[in-house]
Order: C-alpha cells, then sequence, then structure tokens
C-alpha cells in the first residue's frame, strides 16, 4: 500500500488581515521555494487551492515536517495544518480532483486543528494508533511553549530554524544583537527543547 503525504494548510485570521494580497504573495513565493527544494520528494506541487488555503503532497512522509517548518517559519503569519499519510489518487495530470486516504486524513486533520486552535495534526489512520497519537502530544506541547513566545523570540527561532547552519554570532548578526542575546532568547524560547522534540517527530516520520 502507498504511503504517500498529503499536507493541507490554511493560513489563520486570513479575513481579519490587512494586506492579504502582500501575503498572498509571500506564500506563494515560499510555495514555489517549496516546490524548489524538495522537487524529488515532492508527488504532487504545493500551491494556493481556494480562499486562503494551500495543499500539496509528498511521494514518502520522510521529509513532511521539514517542509511544514519550512512554511511555517517563512511566513509572518500563523497557520493551521493538516498532514494525512495514505493513498493518493490524479485523475488527470494536471493535479486537479486530487483524492485519496491521504487527503482524507489531511483535510480531517486540519478540521482538528482548527476547532482545537493548535498549528499541527497529523494522522496516519483512519482511527488513532500510539505512532500518530505520540505525535500530536508532541505537537501539542511545542504549540503550548510557542504560544508564550514574544515577536522577538518568534523572529529569532524562526530564522534559526531557516539556517540551522547559523552559528549564533551569524544568527544575532541578522537581527544586530550580540551572541550572548542570542543566547539568551533561544534559552528563554526552551529552543533546546523545541529542537529535540522536532527532532523527535521528523525521525518518526522517517521510519513510516
Amino acid at each position: 500500500m502507498s504511503k504517500h503525504c498529503a499536507i493541507i494548510g490554511d493560513i489563520k485570521g486570513s479575513r481579519d488581515l490587512d494586506n492579504w494580497p502582500e501575503t498572498f504573495q509571500k506564500l506563494t513565493e515560499i510555495l514555489q521555494e517549496v516546490n524548489r527544494r524538495y522537487s524529488e520528494e515532492i508527488l504532487i506541487e504545493f500551491n494556493p487551492t481556494i480562499g486562503d488555503e494551500f495543499q500539496g503532497a509528498l511521494r514518502t512522509p520522510e521529509r513532511a515536517f521539514d517542509v511544514y517548518t519550512f512554511i511555517k517559519a517563512s511566513l509572518p503569519v500563523q497557520i493551521y495544518c493538516g498532514m494525512g499519510i495514505g493513498e493518493i489518487e490524479k485523475s488527470q495530470d494536471d493535479d486537479k480532483g486530487l483524492r485519496g486516504s491521504a487527503f482524507y486524513r489531511a483535510r480531517e486533520a486540519l478540521e482538528e486543528c482548527k476547532n482545537q486552535e493548535l498549528s499541527l495534526i497529523f494522522k496516519s489512520q483512519n482511527q488513532k494508533n500510539h505512532a500518530d497519537e505520540t505525535i500530536n502530544i508532541i505537537l501539542m506541547l511545542i504549540w503550548t511553549i510557542e504560544s508564550s513566545w514574544t515577536d522577538r523570540q518568534k523572529e529569532i527561532v524562526n530564522c534559526f530554524r531557516l539556517h540551522p547552519d547559523y552559528t549564533l554570532s551569524e544568527l544575532g548578526g541578522n537581527f544586530r544583537i550580540s551572541q550572548p542575546t542570542v543566547s539568551s532568547i533561544l534559552k528563554a524560547s526552551n529552543y533546546q527543547d523545541i529542537y529535540k522534540a522536532e527532532t523527535h517527530i521528523a525521525g518518526i516520520l522517517r521510519v513510516k
């Protein structure tokens, strides 16, 4: 049985955004970069769909969390995101008429995200299982920590997520702050714990 991974996202509070055209343009550019950066893993290219939604699919879930993290860290606004593993059917070559268990599960996960005010929910089966519960509990804890961050903490952490090869000095240079200040901000953000949790999730998906 195929184990593709569908990802469906939604811009949180898009109706209240004053700069929606700029946000939509930024989203489009980010999705284009996702398609370029993860081209070998992509089964269906990521694109905006209807309203404030976007979607795409990967051949396997191995890099799914990396894709999600890249989109989340690159956007200046918050998103809801549903991730589903399963089969994918394409009725045409132009990616219209997409369906299959991966998309159904991603849609269900997205709706749960909205209802629970979470950033990401993951589904690999129709019924709950241990791996899904483990991932979603970790995601909920990550979101709980992130929701307490200041705007400055979000900026620093997201920049670090996008540039994991940066030294603290290089990261500080982006914001014109010192290395000790960067270190203090990351420590106050509990980023080391967040990083371990995100690495653990990525590891689980690589063996799915």
